[in-house]
């Protein structure tokens, strides 16, 4: 009877041993599902964290690219204003140069017309004669041979005039702030912006149209002069359009190159426009010309003409007073 196995040796396997391996096998596996959960875990740890860093350095990018933009703001801001003063700065600039280069040229032509007035020859109005008695009359009459004297002498400094600018032909006052040489150039434009000296100045110089004749023999002479900043030249034309003015000071006085005074009586003014038809006849010597004006006195001999601008924003707009030879 055999009390071993076939092989004679004894099985030393036991179900408890086979229990205590599996036990063991079990507790490895949980440890490593739960170094698997740490690793986890930590992987959850280190992404949080990395998450959190690179949220830190967003926000501080965006911060530096806020604080970037509100400098570029404000410098472009600074820029606006910096460039809003220069451009001020330049306009007052050119503005004070415009205000006191016009003032300094309105001056110069101030001055250089005052050095003229000493040619201007003494004015004997129509009206101081009639206001003499009549029992005086032949007292106070002025002897032929001083009146040719005095045209001798009117000639004498007309002579010199002459020699300053040959394109002089006369003078012309109305007896009050209207008082200066005439001229007569090739054209119409030589004089809108030259004195009678020749210096540049936009006070220009009184002249007469080139088409007319240089002694005033004409039916009908334009004179053109500006309506300027300061009231000189044919500024006061203006007062000529009321009638209370044109009865107190009616008579415009020329004196022509050879010394010949001629007196004009105003008999109307007007606000017109450069192509009114009166230029047109004040470049005609028909006989009949003078009929157009029908407000001159039946008896006129020749039409003076005097314009100028006005200081309306039409550039076109003209000032227009008409004068009739007495």
């Amino acid at each position: 009877m055999k009390l071993f196995g076939s092989s004679g040796k004894r099985n030393n396997r036991s179900p408890g041993g086979r229990r205590s391996k599996s036990r063991l096998l079990k507790r490895d596996g949980k440890k490593s599902r739960l170094l698997k959960m740490d690793g986890k875990k930590s992987l959850l740890l280190k992404t949080d964290r990395e998450k959190s860093r690179l949220l830190k350095k967003e926000n501080k990018k965006e911060r530096s690219r806020n604080d970037n933009r509100k400098i570029l703001n404000l410098n472009r801001k600074n820029v606006i204003y910096g460039s809003m003063i220069a451009v001020g700065v330049v306009l007052i600039t050119v503005a004070l140069r415009v205000i006191f280069g016009g003032l300094m040229e309105d001056s110069a032509a101030r001055d250089e017309y005052d050095q003229l007035r000493e040619y201007s020859p003494t004015i004997i109005a129509p009206a101081a004669l009639n206001d003499i008695p009549v029992g005086d009359a032949d007292e106070e009459e002025q002897p032929e041979d001083e009146e040719d004297e005095d045209e001798a002498v009117r000639e004498l400094s007309f002579d010199e005039l002459a020699m300053i600018n040959r394109d002089f032909i006369g003078w012309i006052s109305n007896g009050k702030i209207i008082d200066y040489p005439v001229v007569r150039g090739s054209d119409n434009n030589k004089y809108i912006n030259t004195t009678f000296f020749g210096n540049r100045n936009t006070a220009g110089a009184i002249f007469m149209d080139y088409r007319n004749s240089s002694g005033f023999e004409g039916n009908i002479c334009v004179l053109y002069g500006h309506n300027t900043r300061d009231g000189t030249m044919f500024a006061p034309l203006v007062n000529y359009l009321e009638p209370a003015y044109r009865r107190s000071n009616p008579f415009i006085y020329v004196t022509t190159r050879d010394g010949t005074m001629l007196t004009y009586s105003v008999f109307a003014a007007k606000i017109t426009d450069a192509w009114d038809s009166a230029y047109a006849l004040g470049i005609t010597d028909n006989e009949g010309v003078i009929e157009a004006f029908s407000d001159a006195p039946s008896n006129a001999r020749r039409i003076l003409l005097l314009s100028t601008c006005t200081k309306s924003a039409d550039e076109d707009e003209r000032l227009l007073v008409f004068a009739a030879l007495v």
